[in-house]
């Protein structure tokens, strides 16, 4: 897809120098990529992070099963 943005003069050099013979285009899509990438994994930490603390607090495991979870220990 084609698109226009504006961007600071000085991030535009740096990213030209760390291209390495690559396109702008290339290099701006990689690292949207990789950025897209790591708020994604972070998101799904958190959420994690955050399910592990609720069932801490208020295990959603059926009170049938909770001698189950104990012998395995």
């Amino acid at each position: 897809m084609r698109t226009t943005i504006s961007i600071a003069d000085d991030l535009y050099t740096e990213a030209k120098e760390l291209a390495k013979g690559r396109s702008f285009n290339d290099f701006a899509s990689e690292a949207i990529r990789e950025s897209i990438l790591r708020l994604k994994r972070a998101k799904l930490a958190q959420e994690m992070e955050e399910g592990y603390r609720a069932e801490a607090t208020a295990s959603s495991l059926d009170p049938d099963w909770a001698g189950f979870e104990v012998e395995g220990l």
